[in-house]
């Protein structure tokens, strides 16, 4: 019998005004000193409104990422050496949260992520995305947040492309399910059925309520943090990105590793891989493109700024990165086979 081991976060706000929680967010955690990991922007824009609600119960420190790779977790772990803060809070996007959530588990700190945009699922998640020496893509797997805040009026007021992203990635979870359930069946995989059902469920609460999404209403922004949430809970289940990472996120991962330079967003290339992976499953690969275009994600491959051609190399390209089993390592397409596959999917 396998054994199921995890770790959630402890404290969840997601409402209008959730930064306000901040402090007893940190009573809950026995800390009044906290390093804050942003960005230059974020905190021209935040930064008065967050030490205006911790002024008397926290003693904010501020770091700013400017990079995605090890040298800017190595800096946040200079400063946490320097100021010996009893937590860490990523607020920003992808690249404070993950450096933020990186250095705070080499550490040993809780880490408390404040997403001020829902571009991908990863600010609910253990996962990890760095750069590595070369610039190459790295996800690591660590622990969840001890807390995450979604405040609603500050993530609503995210550029729609970033939103439409977040949805892009949520609503890749039809073939990452169906991946992780092609590797039970053909290769004997285990992945608690929890954390599938989680990640399905993060999908189904998209794909059902995409209207809402496509106005990008205050409940479809709302409905899109539930979702990254469950996603990122079904990978802490998982004990891995399995349940929410296949042959779609390859096909990001290829295109970034062949044709970097491009300003195409993580949420939008796994979004396109999606339909390709779905027409390969024999999923509603037409579905999926609509809900993708309703919300305003790239439904081409051209508009991810790469051509048939590329696309194809990369999916190709995409099963020898990784030894996870998906529908491409099932498939093993040639560069002929992956183009047809693209061309008829109707991203190309």
């Amino acid at each position: 019998m396998s054994t199921v081991r995890f770790r959630l976060p402890s404290h969840v706000v997601v409402e209008e005004g959730a930064l306000d929680r901040l402090p007893e967010v940190l009573e809950v955690l026995g800390c009044r000193k906290l390093l804050l990991v942003t960005d230059e922007n974020v905190w021209r824009l935040l930064g008065g409104r967050v030490e205006g609600v911790l002024r008397g119960s926290a003693e904010p420190m501020v770091s700013f990422a400017r990079g995605s790779g090890y040298p800017s977790v190595g800096t946040v772990r200079a400063v946490i050496a320097e100021r010996d803060p009893c937590a860490v809070a990523g607020l920003g996007g992808g690249r404070p949260i993950d450096v933020a959530k990186y250095a705070a588990h080499l550490e040993g700190l809780p880490f408390v992520s404040v997403p001020t945009a829902l571009s991908h699922d990863g600010f609910a998640s253990p996962i990890v995305a760095l750069k590595d020496e070369q610039g190459n893509p790295v996800s690591l797997f660590t622990k969840p947040p001890a807390a995450v805040i979604v405040d609603l009026s500050v993530v609503s007021r995210a550029p729609h492309r970033l939103l439409a992203s977040g949805a892009g990635d949520i609503l890749a979870k039809l073939t990452s399910v169906a991946d992780a359930r092609l590797a039970q069946r053909e290769v004997g995989e285990r992945i608690p059925e929890a954390a599938l059902e989680m990640a399905e469920a993060a999908y189904r609460i998209l794909a059902s309520h995409i209207g809402e999404l496509a106005r990008w209403s205050g409940e479809g922004v709302r409905l899109l943090a539930e979702a990254g949430l469950l996603a990122g809970m079904a990978m802490a289940v998982a004990g891995s990105s399995r349940p929410c990472s296949g042959s779609e996120h390859l096909f990001s991962h290829a295109l970034d590793k062949l044709f970097p330079g491009r300003d195409s967003l993580h949420g939008e290339q796994v979004g396109v891989g999606a339909v390709v992976a779905a027409y390969l499953h024999g999923l509603d690969w037409e579905g999926l493109r609509e809900s993708l275009r309703r919300v305003g994600a790239p439904t081409t491959v051209t508009e991810l700024g790469v051509t048939l051609e590329q696309a194809a190399q990369a999916l190709e390209l995409a099963p020898k990165l990784r030894e996870r089993y998906t529908i491409l390592h099932k498939l093993r397409l040639s560069r002929e086979e992956a183009a047809r596959a693209l061309r008829e999917a109707g991203v190309a």
